[in-house]
């Protein structure tokens, strides 16, 4: 477990560090960063039984509610919040509140417990809701014409999600000896894909890193801010088992921040699009931190 911990925490150090010490070749594996978080959700799906997913469906209020939470109410809040607290953030913050629940979710399930077929489910419903939620809001509060091509959406999904999915249920059926294979090393293998998601994503945003310290740190200090109000929304507004509320939090706050900055940075620019380059930064800390409380609580996994 400790082992797990160190690897983890040089995994993220690591390429955090390449991408903005070696963005040159981070560039390079930038434009597939999709494919990784493709790559990383096939790998975390491999424990899941399409017969809990089917269930969460066929009841699906928690879904409902969470969903609502995840792409209304959460984003209408915080965007009040950062609008009186220090404007500038308000568009940004709005951005990354607003955004469906992120490939990389199922990951962090598997690390720290949790309901693997609520997080799916997540992914999956605020995933096709988003390109309709997300730009009537920006437009609501910021009257800004913000658009997610719903075709480009579509092949985003398909590649990033539904084959993951396919391929997952594929390989139990027909390869099940490379299934347990990969699901027995899946943690190992995941931190390759993090590696690489990493070094592309901060590759892109290096320059903050020279040129503007100041507007980094502030940046840095948000995201660790909206990564704990989402955890705390996402627990609070989820009810039933531990494993449930568990679910909540990580939908919540294990969000496609990816996504958000390749849309931000087309339509808004790079300050914009920063804070969700950055929220990799407690995305991954905030990891470690959650296995730490669980441990120290003695709740189970």
């Amino acid at each position: 477990m400790l082992h797990d911990d160190i690897v983890l925490i040089a995994a993220i150090a690591g390429s955090m560090s390449a991408g903005v010490l070696l963005p040159a070749a981070g560039r390079l594996i930038e434009p597939y960063i999709l494919v990784w978080l493709g790559a990383l959700l096939f790998l975390n799906l491999l424990r899941l039984n399409p017969s809990d997913l089917v269930a969460v469906f066929k009841k699906p209020r928690q879904l409902a509610v969470l969903s609502i939470i995840k792409l209304v109410a959460l984003p209408a809040g915080m965007y009040a919040l950062a609008y009186v607290v220090y404007e500038p953030f308000a568009l940004p913050i709005l951005l990354l509140s607003g955004i469906s629940t992120g490939l990389g979710a199922p990951f962090v399930v598997n690390l720290i417990g949790g309901q693997l077929p609520l997080v799916i489910g997540m992914i999956i419903i605020t995933s096709v809701a988003v390109p309709f939620v997300l730009p009537a809001i920006v437009y609501a509060f910021v009257r800004s014409q913000f658009e997610i091509p719903l075709l480009q959406m579509t092949f985003l999904l398909s590649i990033a999600l539904f084959t993951p999915l396919a391929a997952g249920w594929l390989t139990k059926k027909y390869f099940p000896a490379g299934s347990k294979f990969a699901d027995k090393n899946s943690f190992h293998l995941s931190l390759i894909f993090i590696v690489l998601i990493n070094w592309g994503m901060f590759a892109k945003f290096a320059g903050f890193f020279y040129s503007e310290q100041m507007f980094l740190l502030q940046t840095v200090a948000v995201a660790f801010l909206c990564y704990a109000a989402y955890c705390i929304v996402g627990y609070a507004g989820t009810t039933g088992s531990l494993q449930e509320k568990r679910a909540g939090l990580i939908a919540t706050s294990y969000v496609n921040n990816v996504l958000v900055a390749v849309f931000a940075f087309q339509f808004f620019g790079s300050q914009v699009a920063a804070l969700a380059a950055l929220y990799n930064i407690p995305y991954y800390i905030g990891i470690i931190a959650i296995k730490k409380v669980i441990l120290a609580s003695g709740g189970p996994r």
